[in-house]
């Protein structure tokens, strides 16, 4: 049976899209009892890891070890994921979640590249990150056996800033899908979710770090056009995620007569899921996503989601499903599109289509990407 060292030192307690894919590309290793696991994480989350991969999996955790790293620091994690690979025995595989410093390994590495956020926009970033990924990128290009992309959108970018692509080097698609912790809840009925529809008041959600690279003006954009020529009696909209240092900068100098901002914060699953049941709309209008978890969460809730036109939601949700950019505007597009949801019932079942669709088609990704996995080290030399 071949043996890999799973490295799981990005994993955290608040939930990143990092840690989501951790946590559930692991269970679906796990569950295809098909490989000795070495799982590699940081002490403060070990117990937490290990806890809801119990849960997952009935405490059907044989072939598994883990393993904790110091995480006090970056620079002590770092040095201490390497001093443990180096004391352990030789692995087929070193399997990293994310792009990280890992240089000195003989092994034979395998990296996930998320996005190319930075690459596409440099502006949004410090002089410093983007020095700080190109070097991350160029010594996993260098140096490490293949690379790992999430969406056909990432392999896209890699050739497009990069020039790699299968004739260079190692690639090996790894999908995202939708979370074991999003399924585990009951989905909303067909017939309340179309009954929400009939309602007169509007209810919308965001969801993600509030900033430029995450498209919240884009959303005030709209918002400010939509605030006096709403049909609704009331408009409220739920803000989830972590306010950032753009904040404030973004929401200077914006009133609303007739629209109600909530600041919710971090929630946690059962706060988030019943904001995504009550939301008859999801914005999702960023510059760029690696994936984009919370558009499928909101889907599976039943929300409709309104997203920017980018590479990724169109890989996702495909080329006929509304999308929005700086050509079709975030003003009267999305205000249109609402009222057409509103007022027609035929298309609003036909959006509704649309998403059971894409949200059969991500159930299954998570065992897409393990059993890619699993092939590919079975046939490594």
């Amino acid at each position: 049976m071949r043996k890999i060292a799973f490295i799981a030192t990005s994993y955290i307690r608040q939930y990143d899209g990092v840690s989501v894919y951790i946590e559930n590309l692991l269970i679906e290793l796990i569950k295809q009892k098909e490989l000795l696991i070495d799982i590699y994480v940081g002490r403060s989350v070990l117990s937490l890891l290990k806890q809801r991969l119990s849960d997952e999996l009935s405490d059907n955790l044989e072939n598994i070890e883990f393993i904790p790293v110091c995480d006090k620091s970056f620079f002590l994690k770092t040095i201490h994921l390497r001093y443990k690979i180096f004391k352990s025995h030789k692995y087929d595989l070193i399997f990293i979640n994310n792009l990280m410093p890992f240089l000195s390994s003989k092994d034979k590495k395998l990296k996930v590249i998320h996005d190319f956020s930075i690459s596409k926009f440099p502006n949004l970033y410090s002089k410093f990150r983007q020095l700080y990924e190109f070097f991350l990128i160029k010594s996993t290009i260098l140096f490490d056996y293949g690379i790992g992309y999430i969406s056909n959108s990432t392999k896209s970018d890699l050739k497009e800033f990069f020039n790699v692509d299968e004739s260079d080097k190692t690639l090996l698609h790894l999908p995202n899908g939708i979370p074991f912790k999003v399924k585990k809840y009951t989905r909303p009925s067909h017939d309340r979710a179309l009954l929400k529809y009939k309602q007169k008041d509007l209810r919308l959600c965001v969801v993600g770090r509030i900033n430029t690279h995450k498209g919240f003006d884009r959303l005030l954009k709209f918002r400010n056009y939509y605030d006096s020529i709403t049909r609704f009696d009331t408009v409220s909209l739920h803000i989830v995620g972590k306010q950032t240092s753009e904040t404030k900068t973004i929401l200077n100098s914006q009133h609303f007569k007739n629209i109600r901002l909530i600041f919710e914060g971090f929630l946690n699953d059962e706060e988030l899921n019943k904001i995504y049941k009550n939301s008859h709309f999801s914005f999702f209008l960023s510059r760029n996503e690696g994936y984009g978890i919370p558009l499928i969460e909101a889907m599976w809730f039943k929300s409709i989601p309104i997203i920017s036109n980018i590479p990724i939601f169109e890989e996702i949700m495909g080329k006929k499903f509304p999308k929005f950019d700086e050509n079709s505007g975030y003003e009267e597009a999305i205000a249109d599109f609402i009222n057409s949801v509103f007022s027609d019932e035929n298309y609003l079942k036909k959006i509704y289509l649309d998403i059971e669709s894409v949200v059969k088609k991500e159930a299954t990704g998570y065992e897409h990407s393990a059993k890619n996995l699993i092939t590919f080290i079975k046939n490594l030399p």
